[in-house]
């Protein structure tokens, strides 16, 4: 896009409906407040690239499946465009995440569970639905979903 920035914005609605992943460059001017994933400047020019990112704020009903065993956690996510953060419920203890990211359908993050052990998740978003897999510091691995409440 070479558009002015009133252009962009009004434009922003509907980028931001794209499908997750979709990639928009501009050159010259921003989305004010959606900052870009990436800037990179071009002989002496500005460009900004966006990916659009999934829907990811609000309540997930998450289940950790390891070693045959279940365990069902809450997971809250706060959401401005592609910059997330949030807690997980581990029963009575509510952990902060840990360098959550979003990038367009992809995300990523980690917490410290009741055991002092960090859990690494990466996965994927698909509508109102998450999964994919963790890993443990203690090298323990497993498979995780989430479905939005």
């Amino acid at each position: 896009m070479y558009l002015l920035p009133t252009l962009n914005m009004k434009l922003r609605p509907r980028i931001l409906g794209l499908r997750p992943g979709t990639r928009v460059v501009a050159h010259a001017f921003n989305m004010e407040d959606w900052e870009p994933d990436e800037v990179s400047d071009i002989d002496g020019r500005r460009a900004f690239l966006w990916i659009v990112p999934a829907s990811v704020g609000g309540h997930w009903a998450m289940e950790v499946v390891a070693n045959g065993a279940s365990e069902k956690l809450e997971l809250n996510l706060e959401q401005r465009f592609q910059r997330i953060e949030g807690s997980v419920h581990l029963g009575q203890v509510l952990a902060g995440l840990r360098e959550p990211k979003l990038s367009g359908f992809n995300v990523a993050f980690s917490y410290v569970d009741n055991k002092g052990m960090r859990r690494n998740f990466t996965g994927r978003v698909a509508g109102s639905q998450m999964e994919g897999a963790f890993r443990a510091d203690n090298g323990q691995e497993g498979r995780w979903t989430a479905a939005k409440k």
